[in-house]
């Protein structure tokens, strides 16, 4: 049985992120915004040591092939509030769920068109390059995507090849994902039909309902 202050969540995320269109993922803390080819996710993370909630709030982009849900633009954006009684927790966590619907609502803003997310993922990229991130990963991935499907491909290829010029552990999915990409990237319409290809795999492996039709408008 669930205790008291997980309800006290499950309740106060309902209120503040229902109106928006989220959906409880089964019983967990776990609340999804469905945008098609992403995910708003917001995560009122429980801690090892203490009842309450961290909060976590991310997008998460359908065109990964790893099966399962990850924070790739965004992450914890409030640390732990401790139950202490349901009055006290009530109040707080009705804050937090306001804090993660204002912030769900900031990344659909920015994230409002393919192009948009383009231009940000890209931009992201550019400024962790410019602090001395220079390892490639799934960011440098994502923006590669996004570049190719709306006709970046030199910009795309460059990101792929950041990914494959750098030496891929064993079984690397980042890097067989990276090589599959860059041979389409230059194909805007080939680079499309295999993004939604991925997109209603990774659908299908977090028991989302497949796409009705093109996901990008």
């Amino acid at each position: 049985m669930p205790g008291s202050h997980d309800k006290i969540i499950a309740d106060a995320a309902r209120a503040a992120l229902g109106p928006l269109g989220f959906n409880r993922k089964g019983r967990s803390r776990i609340w999804l915004a469905d945008h098609g080819w992403w995910l708003t996710v917001v995560e009122f993370q429980p801690s090892s040591w203490s009842k309450g909630s961290y909060l976590n709030v991310a997008a998460h982009w359908l065109w990964s092939e790893i099966g399962t849900l990850s924070f790739d633009f965004g992450g914890r954006i409030a640390e732990h509030v401790q139950y202490l009684t349901d009055a006290q927790f009530s109040a707080a966590v009705a804050m937090l769920a306001e804090t993660a619907a204002g912030e769900a609502q900031r990344l659909a803003d920015i994230f409002d068109s393919l192009e948009d997310a383009a231009k940000v993922l890209l931009e992201q990229g550019h400024e962790r390059r410019m602090q001395g991130h220079t390892h490639p990963g799934w960011d440098d991935y994502n923006a590669g995507v996004a570049a190719a499907l709306i006709g970046r491909a030199e910009d795309a290829m460059k990101l792929f090849a950041r990914i494959l010029n750098t030496p891929a552990p064993s079984g690397s999915v980042l890097h067989e994902a990276a090589k599959r990409m860059a041979h389409l990237a230059a194909d805007q319409h080939e680079t499309g039909l295999t993004v939604t290809s991925l997109i209603n795999r990774q659908r299908e492996a977090l028991t989302l309902p497949p796409l009705a039709g093109p996901p990008f408008q």
